[in-house]
Order: C-alpha cells, then sequence, then structure tokens
C-alpha cells in the first residue's frame, strides 16, 4: 500500500486496530455499524460512505459522510459510475477517493472517503474495501441459495414462508429509511376456475409460464411470490404506486397474451398508506376483492393521496 509510508506512527497504529477489530459478516446492518465505531475510534476525522444497488441505495456509514456525497449520488446512476471500479480521486471534493467494491471479478458497489489528515483516510478504505468485496459476495452467495431453496418449483417464484421472513425485515428498514414501497396481490380466477377441468400437465405448464412472464417484467430489485395457488404477490422496493401501476399493466398485457385464461386481477397498496406488513398485505388483499367486484377484465384497484380509491379497467371501460 504506497500510501502507508505517508503515515505517522501513531496513524499506521491506528490503521492496525480497524485491521485487526475489523470483522464483517453477511449483516450489512452489523457491518456498517462495525466500520462506523471503528473509525470513530481509531480515525475519527475520516467519512465513508458506500453505494449499494437498490434497494439499499446509499449508506452514510459515519454521520457526515451524506453531505459530502448525496450531492454527487443524487445525480448519477450507480450502474454508470461502477463500470469503472478503480480506486480514484473523488470528482468536486478535494482529498476525496472513490473505488468500486470488487470480489471474484463482480462489482458489487462503490465507496467513498474522504478526511483525516495526511493519508490516512485513503489508507484506511484501501485496508477495508477486500473485507467489503468478500463480505459483499459471500451476502450475494447466501441470498442465491436462499432463493433456491425458498422457491416454488412450478413458477420459479418465492414462496410465501420465504417471503413472510424477509418482508418483516424489509418494513423495519423502509421504516428507518422512509422509501416508499407498493404491494400488490394478484389473482389469476379464470385459470383458478378452468385449471379444475385441465389436465395436470398443462396446468403445469400454464404455471411455468406465469413464472416466466413475471421474470420478463418485473425488474431484477423486485420481489414476486406465489402467494397462493392462484394467486401472485409483487413488492416493489422504492417505488411510488403509480410507477407500480405501469409494470403491473404490462405484466397482465404480457399474461393474457401468452394464454386468454391468464387473465389477473390485482389490488395494490402503498407504504404512503401503512408500513406495517400485516396491513399492507391485507389493504392490497381487500383492493383484490373491490376488484374482483368490480366485474370487467383485468382490473386493477388502487388508491392514491389526490384521487383516494382508483379502478384501472384493461378493456377500457
Amino acid at each position: 500500500m504506497e500510501t502507508v509510508t505517508a503515515l505517522t506512527p501513531a496513524q499506521l497504529q491506528s490503521l492496525v486496530q480497524i485491521a485487526t477489530q475489523l470483522n464483517l459478516t453477511v449483516s450489512w446492518d452489523y457491518n456498517h455499524q462495525n466500520i462506523k465505531q471503528l473509525l470513530a475510534q481509531y480515525a475519527p476525522d475520516v467519512e465513508l460512505g458506500l453505494w449499494w444497488p437498490s434497494p439499499d441505495g446509499f449508506v452514510s456509514v459515519t454521520d457526515g459522510a451524506g453531505d459530502i456525497f448525496g450531492g454527487f449520488v443524487n445525480s448519477h446512476q450507480l450502474e454508470t459510475v461502477q463500470q469503472d471500479a478503480s480506486f480514484r480521486e473523488f470528482p468536486d471534493v478535494d482529498g476525496a477517493w472513490m473505488s468500486g467494491i470488487v470480489a471474484n471479478r463482480q462489482t458489487f458497489g462503490l465507496a467513498f472517503v474522504t478526511g483525516g489528515k495526511g493519508e490516512i483516510a485513503q489508507a484506511a478504505l484501501k485496508m477495508i474495501l477486500p473485507q467489503l468485496g468478500l463480505a459483499r459476495l459471500s451476502y450475494a452467495l447466501t441470498e442465491e441459495v436462499a432463493k433456491r431453496t425458498s422457491t416454488d418449483k412450478l413458477t420459479g417464484l418465492w414462496n410465501r414462508q420465504y417471503f413472510n421472513e424477509r418482508f418483516r425485515e424489509e418494513c423495519e428498514r423502509l421504516v428507518r429509511s422512509k422509501e416508499t414501497g407498493a404491494v400488490a396481490i394478484i389473482g389469476l380466477d379464470n385459470f383458478a376456475a378452468l385449471s379444475k377441468t385441465m389436465p395436470a400437465d398443462e396446468v403445469n405448464g400454464l404455471y411455468s409460464q406465469v413464472g416466466q412472464t413475471v421474470r420478463q417484467v418485473i425488474r431484477q430489485t423486485d420481489w414476486a411470490v406465489r402467494w397462493d395457488n392462484n394467486e401472485l404477490l409483487f413488492y416493489f422496493p422504492s417505488t411510488p404506486a403509480d410507477a407500480a401501476l405501469e409494470v403491473l399493466k404490462r405484466f397482465g398485457k404480457r399474461l393474457l397474451a401468452s394464454h386468454a385464461i391468464l387473465e389477473p386481477l390485482v389490488g395494490l397498496s402503498s407504504t404512503v398508506e401503512t408500513t406495517s406488513p400485516r396491513a399492507l398485505i391485507q389493504l392490497a388483499t381487500r383492493r383484490l376483492d373491490l376488484a374482483r367486484k368490480d366485474g370487467n377484465r383485468r382490473v386493477i384497484c388502487y388508491a392514491t393521496p389526490a384521487h383516494g380509491l382508483q379502478f384501472w379497467r384493461g378493456d377500457g371501460q
């Protein structure tokens, strides 16, 4: 590490203390707190921010990082900026640096650092980066294993039990971050009625088709769940209800194009209305029931702060 030669003995001792006490895991709440405490104790002038893909977004590991790096984050796209994963100077802030968080030739996010006397901020980030990358890789592998053991075999979507475990944690995060999310319960009522008279192989094939259509329409950050035999649940993180509505419109159109009996009815709720996991799902379920009672085709029942309860009808009625 070329910057080490510019450090004083006291600064070098601080780096040693950080290195020996840094213990990152697959729990990122713990990781952020671990780094924050070590910097506060051994490099109190250093400010560190981490920028992860949605739904995590930018994390101010130290209290002042948001003010320093927030403007840059708000005016750029992570996918574009992280294409350059090299360690380099941060634009517009003297004495600040940025780097991709890399492991196994994958770039998982970006890190920003500034502050401290001499080169200690730069040296501290270079020392922390390898653990950040390995911890994020471990987290990604853990998530992949969990998904593979927690998915519905026919659709390839998450099963209900796995979603329930994850969604409680997600709602706690939403309360802290004050982000907006949306939940949709989707009923395939025509399919439910007609599947009783269809051969099992054909029914299973249609379930598989539903899963394929879901993956073609929703974003990588969205959650899709086989909620019941003939119901799906979508969770859209960092997404207001009107944006989720557009995704649901596309999904309904593509699903119906794949087979005439795959006609969805949808109830949509938003964290603007409540952040309780149970209340969000209950609200979406009640709106699905209202969509069913509407009597038209491809109905989406939702609400907006300005206009209250509304119905979107795919047949143009």
